[in-house]
């Protein structure tokens, strides 16, 4: 078993070598195909290791001294007989044929098969396919020069012998099989550089191209096959199809066989005609010979061999949980699984993958199982609700920030958000010589690589000698990928009520910055004060907590303010609707809030949730219908007690078939700061029906995260005695939050 503790140390060199990004590219709906975390060497999402469950797991066939790999499965129309074919070797051998009744639970003892496939040169691929007059049908192909093709017409009972289907040639074909919508069948191969005709010579270095190959007559014959995927450095191979669940459209993920890139992905969105260029999917992605087969569910599970540059299961036979839209969007996906551990290199692992109609997955495959034996063939059988069942765990805190240490007297006002390629950057101020709101402060920061488990060294974001640097208040902006910052500034010497009076020696200004390379690196702030703020404005503050990118595109940051000659507290937002470039200032809220946070409703509509100084102890909230830039009169929300303090609001991301988002809500969930406490609501903030305390004892500021699996964080200001002992990190599951009560 590989060491995951190896693998986060493999994540903190990467941190300090940089990470290598693609750009982000963001178009509508699901043809929608951003970089979230391509090039990353490593990847974020936990891991499910069922490859000790020796119960899930079945011998199909085993010889000994005899290498057994590379089985291809199909599950025939009756939902029982599975037929499984794999080759005497690695790939080149004679083709090996059993059948099981019982879906894959046993199997028959080798069949007989045509005398010539014995000759089979490249691994066997076996499918079930029904032509335009809705005969079925059974093909089975082996590669290289000439590719050839046998069949059945009596669902395996019988077979011909193999025979070529053109004068060109590949490598693992036909890798998989599209039937397209006007009836026809596409079969997707690569070839090395050898490809086309079978008297070519090799090309030197190889270069990799996918094809595809059309038949219209119900698999029995093929066309000329047509390049559909290259590129300048990479060796694409071994197409792995999925529809989307519309239908609409076709991605192919892609083996990266120079063992330099994560794996690739191409989209055809007119049934092959014409394809997408090739860019990276997530390093949870990465692996050898993609199968895919939707859950019940909806969502996906992808079974491959794990080749990821950096992990605990590199060389392992794994598998992927996830949404269709994850692939489209770039994101790392819910989870990785680990099917069964491999003990030799990473000779293992051509999948096939069937569903039942009960929701089991049978998952079929060769490998090294037993230390310095020759691989045979295994499946594994399972439910997504199985594994979905071994991620619910109570909660894991761990403390980022510590008063005391790294030089800082205090830490305060935390802020936490989740980079495109899976980093969670942790902001706060770090007080150089007291916790008071004055002084020397600077903005500083941690990145946890593998979910907020662990955490880098303590880096500093702005420190502008003895002054104050503070408020940080971040926003993505998931078209570039750019992390926006905005923060305040003030003399250290000026304190709130000098500001507030018009007695200090300056005031209180605005400021952004950017980082492009997933909180890797900071851009200089820029002042903007002139832009956000009104000249009769005397205190001004960001978030704190973290700004939102509307379904628009509008970046909205929530701020605060007080008009010169009066206390009056008011909370406004500010926004930019050229991706960063230039902020804007939306209207004010008040009077007697200000600390606020912004989230998104279904309508459209941004619901504003404010502190109150209407000495209640209860949130207000307030509605825009213009991105901001008007709000309803403040009320009242009489669920969210609070004991006059910052909180967090924050959108759960649905299945896509909700009529209204969930929104989580943080904050001490008390008269006194204490009792850090999340909610959950699921109709837009109206009701909070379920809710966990995460911290009973001292606890001030909050700012919730959703990791790219679904677990919830929350990074908070906590203690023993005092709120402000250090800011720790909670993660939680959904499950665990909806199975509170209030």
């Amino acid at each position: 078993m590989k060491s995951f503790s190896v693998w986060v140390f493999y994540h903190q060199i990467s941190r300090f070598c940089g990470w290598i990004v693609l750009p982000l590219f963001l178009a509508f709906g699901l043809a929608a195909q951003p970089v979230a975390d391509s090039a990353v060497p490593g990847y974020t999402i936990p891991i499910v290791d069922i490859s000790n469950e020796t119960h899930r797991q079945v011998i199909v066939d085993r010889e000994p001294e005899q290498y057994l790999g590379h089985p291809t499965t199909v599950l025939l129309e009756d939902q029982k007989t599975m037929l499984v074919v794999y080759p005497k070797g690695h790939g080149r051998g004679a083709i090996v044929y059993k059948r099981s009744s019982d879906a894959g639970l046993t199997w028959s003892d080798r069949l007989p098969v045509p005398e010539n496939w014995s000759t089979s040169l490249e691994v066997p691929t076996l499918y079930r396919v029904t032509d335009q007059d809705e005969h079925r049908r059974l093909i089975l192909f082996s590669g290289l020069y000439p590719v050839r093709m046998a069949s059945s017409e009596d669902d395996g009972a019988n077979w011909s012998p193999l025979k070529p289907i053109g004068d060109f040639g590949g490598i693992v074909a036909m890798s998989d099989l599209v039937p397209l919508k006007e009836g026809a069948t596409m079969a997707l191969f690569h070839d090395d550089g050898r490809f086309i005709r079978k008297d070519s010579k090799p090309a030197r270095p190889p270069v990799f191209l996918v094809y595809k190959t059309i038949s219209r007559d119900g698999c029995r014959t093929w066309s000329q096959p047509e390049v559909i995927a290259r590129h300048a450095t990479a060796h694409l191979c071994e197409p792995g199809a999925i529809r989307s669940p519309d239908g609409k459209q076709i991605a192919v993920l892609l083996r990266e066989n120079s063992r330099k890139l994560n794996s690739f992905v191409i989209f055809s969105d007119d049934e092959g005609r014409t394809w997408s260029e090739p860019r990276e999917l997530p390093a949870a992605l990465t692996g050898d010979r993609h199968q895919a087969q939707y859950a019940p569910d909806g969502r996906l599970f992808v079974t491959f061999r794990d080749t990821t540059l950096v992990s605990p299961t590199k060389g392992d036979w794994v598998g992927w949980v996830g949404t269709y839209e994850d692939i489209v969007r770039g994101r790392q996906g819910q989870y990785r699984v680990r099917l069964m551990d491999n003990h030799k290199n990473a000779d293992c692992a051509y999948p096939g993958l069937e569903l039942l109609p009960d929701g089991t997955f049978v998952a079929t495959t060769y490998g090294h199982w037993i230390q310095d034996e020759q691989p045979f063939i295994v499946s594994v059988r399972f439910k997504l609700e199985e594994l979905d069942s071994k991620l619910a765990k109570e909660i894991e805190q761990t403390t980022v920030f510590s008063a005391g240490t790294d030089g800082y007297h205090t830490f305060r006002i935390p802020s936490v958000i989740l980079a495109r390629n899976g980093a969670v950057i942790a902001l706060g101020e770090g007080r150089k010589r007291s916790a008071s709101d004055t002084g020397d402060i600077d903005v500083v920061m941690k990145r946890s690589l593998d979910g907020g488990r662990t955490w880098g060294g303590l880096e500093i974001v702005w420190d502008d000698d003895g002054n104050t640097c503070g408020n940080p208040c971040p926003v993505l902006d998931a078209q570039s990928g750019t992390i926006w910052l905005l923060l305040t500034h003030n003399l250290g010497e000026d304190r709130e009520g000098a500001i507030v009076q018009g007695k200090s020696r300056g005031t209180r200004t605005v400021w952004v910055c950017k980082s492009t390379d997933d909180g890797a690196s900071w851009s200089k702030p820029v002042e903007i004060t002139s832009r956000v703020k009104r000249d009769n404005w005397t205190w001004y503050a960001t978030g704190p907590g973290v700004g939102i990118q509307m379904r628009s595109g509008r970046l909205v940051v929530p701020c605060d303010n007080k008009e010169a000659g009066t206390d009056k507290h008011q909370s406004h937002v500010i926004y930019s609707d050229d991706h960063g470039a230039t902020w804007n200032l939306g209207s004010s809220v008040g009077p007697d809030c200000n600390e606020c946070q912004v989230a998104e409703l279904s309508d459209g509509r941004l619901l504003l949730n404010m502190r109150s100084y209407r000495r209640n102890n209860q949130r207000l909230i307030a509605f825009s219908k213009d991105g901001g830039e008007s709000w309803s009169e403040p009320r009242e929300d009489e669920t969210l007690i609070e004991p006059v303090c910052q909180a967090s609001l924050l959108r759960y991301p649905g299945t896509g078939g909700e009529a209204a988002p969930r929104l989580l809500f943080s904050n001490p969930a008390s008269k006194r700061r204490e009792n850090m406490t999340v909610r959950l609501s699921s109709d837009e903030g109206r009701t909070w029906w379920a809710a966990r305390t995460i911290h009973g004892g001292p606890a001030a500021y909050s700012c919730l995260i959703v990791l790219p699996d679904g677990t919830i964080g929350c990074l908070y200001e906590r203690g023993e005695k005092s709120p402000y002992e250090g800011i720790a990190f909670a993660r939680f599951s959904f499950d665990w939050l909806a199975n509170g009560e209030l």
